[in-house]
């Protein structure tokens, strides 16, 4: 397996396809903090096209453990630097996936855009209370019974019980992963036990309660600071929901919003087909 080694440790990541000057390299961006890029596995099959590099980000998946002390926002952008200079590639399409478009956008300001061509932003989150709202009004629609487990679990701290857990099992099968097993297509999962702890610590029990260091995150009033074309991709269904994309959307320039019918969080395993004709249209109107 390709790994690139820091300070840190090792990163593993996969590259598929070949770049040229016409078209980029895209490079894909995982969710948790925490996830693997099994997540976003589907976009390798923009490769005949392009170039496409998907790594897990240090932490977590096939890539070496960090500390605690080490979970913070900066290691995942310096991470991202080491990649792009390990590969040599200067000039790319980035995009994001839920935590990835934290981390997207975080890259694109602490380096001053450097290199990047687009921006994708796949269900993103860049306000930590917009996300909670969101999640708010969706676990509204639920059962009654869900939302006093929810709220009474959460309150005593109780996140770590069984009826919180399969209430989360609940919202999570209607806004975060729609389909009842993995496509045949899907390489099998990996085991991921140190990239959990990234997510406790950064973000917290479930995805509707954020407990961790990103808990009151909010990058909101400098997505006017982005001058880069960019696509808001979300699910119709999706926790990061479409009216919030819209907002985040209005804020920048060159935006423009892709809702993918059907489809939840994971987009690009729930819908990879839509998804994927969404944003090669988009990246080839920017090349052409």
């Amino acid at each position: 397996m390709p790994f690139y080694q820091n300070a840190l440790g090792k990163t593993f990541y996969i590259t598929k396809g070949k770049g040229n000057k016409k078209r980029l390299p895209l490079i894909g961006l995982h969710g948790g903090p925490g996830g693997t890029h099994l997540s976003l596995y589907s976009l390798t099959w923009l490769a005949p096209k392009r170039k496409v590099v998907l790594f897990d980000q240090i932490g977590s998946g096939n890539s070496d453990a960090i500390t605690t002390k080490e979970m913070k926002i900066n290691t995942f952008v310096q991470n991202l630097e080491g990649l792009l200079n390990h590969l040599n590639i200067e000039n790319f399409h980035l995009l994001g996936s839920s935590w990835g478009t934290t981390l997207a956008l975080e890259y694109y300001l602490r380096k001053k855009g450097k290199g990047v061509a687009s921006l994708t932003f796949q269900s993103p989150m860049f306000s930590t209370r917009k996300w909670e709202l969101d999640a708010n009004r969706l676990i509204k629609k639920m059962p009654v019974k869900t939302q006093k487990v929810i709220k009474y679990c959460q309150e005593v701290g109780a996140t770590d019980s069984k009826v919180y857990k399969e209430a989360v099992k609940a919202y999570y099968a209607k806004h975060v992963y729609r389909l009842k097993a993995r496509p045949d297509w899907a390489p099998p999962r990996i085991l991921n036990y140190h990239g959990d702890k990234v997510y406790q610590h950064m973000w917290g029990p479930s995805e509707f309660c954020a407990t961790g260091t990103l808990k009151k995150y909010d990058r909101t009033k400098d997505l006017k600071k982005l001058s880069v074309p960019t696509l808001f991709i979300v699910g119709q269904h999706d926790e990061a929901t479409p009216e919030t994309a819209r907002h985040f959307a209005a804020k920048i320039k060159e935006s423009e919003v892709a809702v993918i019918k059907g489809a939840s969080h994971s987009v690009f395993t729930e819908k990879p087909k839509e998804a994927q004709a969404k944003l090669n249209q988009f990246l080839e109107r920017i090349e052409n």
